[in-house]
């Protein structure tokens, strides 16, 4: 081998070498920078601007939530009503008064009966019930107390009924017709005396027996 050959392959042997080890070092750095670029997509930084829209937006949806809620408790009060609501006191009590033979002729028939009067004529649970809830500082039970008109054919009235919680469904503190025309008042159902009797008694069934003999002068 000549000189000028042997030189020529001393002189390159080394830059295949550097050439080859710069790939390999460039191929480490980009498998590397695919997997840096990967953490960095992991974290999400939100600017001021974003956050407040974030926040905004939970705000939102928790007050929809909570409107939702409110309405969902009182569609299902008004289309389950129990004993103690308002519309419920009223359709009992409207069913025992239509058939109360002192009233139809006292005021006429068909009767109707309807809420707080605006001037027109819807009946019914179109109109408000104006009504009372409260506690009997007595015996401690909850009441609902309810005011409607009732119209017939010879005239109109005011009713006044009341439910009590410690009696049962159907059943009424007092239920009174006052005819509009001249103030009279029409007794349909009243249990006042007998519920004050059964407090001055204690409630219990001995104690109401012998309530029961002193105001029948001691007859058994």
């Amino acid at each position: 081998m000549s000189r000028p050959v042997a030189l020529a392959q001393h002189y390159c042997a080394p830059v295949r070498f550097l050439s080859s080890e710069g790939k390999a070092k460039s191929g480490s750095s980009t498998n590397k920078s695919p997997g840096g670029n990967e953490e960095m997509s992991q974290e999400i930084v939100l600017t001021p601007g974003q956050k407040v829209v974030a926040g905004t937006r939970l705000t939102v949806w928790a007050a929809m939530a909570a409107a939702a809620s409110v309405c969902a408790y009182y569609i299902g009060k008004e289309l389950l009503p129990t004993k103690m609501s308002p519309n419920s006191v009223f359709d009992k009590s409207f069913s025992l008064i239509r058939e109360y033979d002192e009233v139809k002729n006292r005021l006429g028939t068909p009767l109707k009966a309807y809420g707080r009067d605006h001037g027109g004529n819807r009946e019914g649970r179109r109109n408000f019930i104006e009504h009372t809830q409260y506690t009997d500082q007595e015996d401690g039970t909850n009441r609902t107390r309810v005011r409607y008109n009732l119209e017939g054919k010879f005239g109109m009235a005011f009713v006044f009924a009341e439910v009590s919680s410690d009696m049962p469904s159907g059943e009424f503190v007092y239920i009174l017709v006052q005819d509009k025309r001249n103030g009279h008042v029409i007794t349909v159902v009243d249990n006042r005396s007998a519920i004050a009797a059964t407090r001055m008694a204690g409630g219990s069934k001995e104690g109401m027996d012998a309530f029961s003999k002193l105001l029948g002068g001691g007859k058994s």
